[in-house]
């Protein structure tokens, strides 16, 4: 028999959100060092989880896929579950909570919530991403409920200046130290939401700003976002478009050996903050209040701030509600290359 006790985290959702829960792994790893940790994540995103030693075993899932869910149930039935922590608020992520055995199973406030979960804890809109699932260990963690709760974190989704962010508090951050940093310089143009893709333009125009300057110009993303890749490189010659040719955990250690991160709000932007790589992250239908600022220090948000249409929602859309994308096509390039340079003289 297993004697072995369990902390299972379920968070099913996209990558950058992923990336977001790695302060809660690395909390719960602290507070419970002799149990293993599982994490219930999308399909392929779970390797570079398993690398890092944030989790011991991973059970991943697609979605809308029954047998997937069907699977991962019975497999974490056979093990002993002391804490259950579900961070996603889908009601597919709750369902699957409901089927779990364990000692203990806490989520966020919610209608099903108070029917599935032992425990539930408010769900801080106002906090940043990170803060807010590290919130749900205040459930059976008081030192740390203590230490949270005396804060108003929302400060930390305010910009300190035109750029900058205010910085993190050291105790909640969870970079990776700093390493040697070479010449290569990544774009990622491309995202899921088409109102969140800054324009090509834009990228052709810093990236052959940054190739005059001798650093090597890489275009990367998913092998959808390969079109869109190519078609800069037209005007960006110099570039190399690898995007599709590396995996999640390839891509994060092709980033960790780079300078410098230019891309939308999207998954490469935690990425880079993951592995503390400076990053410039443009934003445009979204904003920093809905709490998915990059959690790092490295970085630099360039925005349209004269707008008062954003955020037209929490992830963006396939066309601007009003027609006119201003969010994006009124950002300029000299704004993207004066932050990135003003990154790249502070930490280099």
């Amino acid at each position: 028999m297993d004697l072995v006790s369990y902390q299972v985290v379920v968070q099913t959702a996209f990558l950058g959100d992923l990336l977001l829960s790695i302060s809660l792994l690395k909390s719960i790893r602290k507070t419970y060092p002799d149990d293993k940790i599982v994490l219930v994540c999308k399909r392929g995103l779970g390797d570079y989880f398993l690398k890092e030693n944030l989790v011991d075993l991973i059970f991943e899932v697609r979605k809308n896929n029954r047998s997937d869910y069907a699977e991962v149930k019975k497999k974490l039935n056979k093990i002993k579950i002391s804490n259950l922590f579900c961070v996603h608020r889908s009601i597919r992520s709750q369902l699957l909570c409901w089927q779990i055995k364990a000692d203990l199973k806490i989520g966020f406030e919610s209608f099903l919530g108070k029917f599935i979960f032992n425990k539930t804890v408010e769900f801080k809109s106002s906090w940043p991403e990170p803060l807010r699932q590290l919130w749900i260990m205040s459930a059976v963690d008081l030192v740390l409920k203590d230490e949270l709760q005396q804060t108003d974190w929302s400060y930390l989704n305010k910009n300190k200046n035109a750029f900058d962010l205010n910085p993190l508090p050291e105790k909640f951050s969870s970079m990776q130290t700093a390493t040697s940093k070479g010449k290569k310089i990544c774009l990622f143009p491309g995202s899921v939401w088409a109102t969140k893709k800054w324009t090509e333009a834009g990228f052709c125009e810093a990236g052959n700003f940054f190739a005059n300057q001798g650093y090597e110009i890489f275009l990367m993303g998913g092998a959808d976002e390969r079109e869109i890749c190519q078609k800069i490189k037209l005007k960006l010659p110099s570039a190399q478009v690898i995007a599709g040719q590396k995996s999640i955990m390839e891509s994060i250690e092709f980033i960790k050996s780079s300078v410098l991160v230019i891309c939308n709000d999207s998954a490469p932007a935690h990425m880079a903050a993951s592995v503390n790589t400076d990053v410039v992250a443009v934003f445009g239908p979204t904003t920093l209040d809905l709490g998915f600022r990059p959690w790092t220090n490295r970085v630099k948000v360039v925005q349209n701030m004269a707008l008062n249409c954003r955020p037209c929602g929490k992830h963006g859309h396939q066309q601007c509600p009003l027609k006119h994308h201003h969010c994006m096509t009124e950002i300029k390039a000299s704004e993207v290359i004066k932050a990135s340079l003003e990154l790249l003289n502070l930490n280099h």
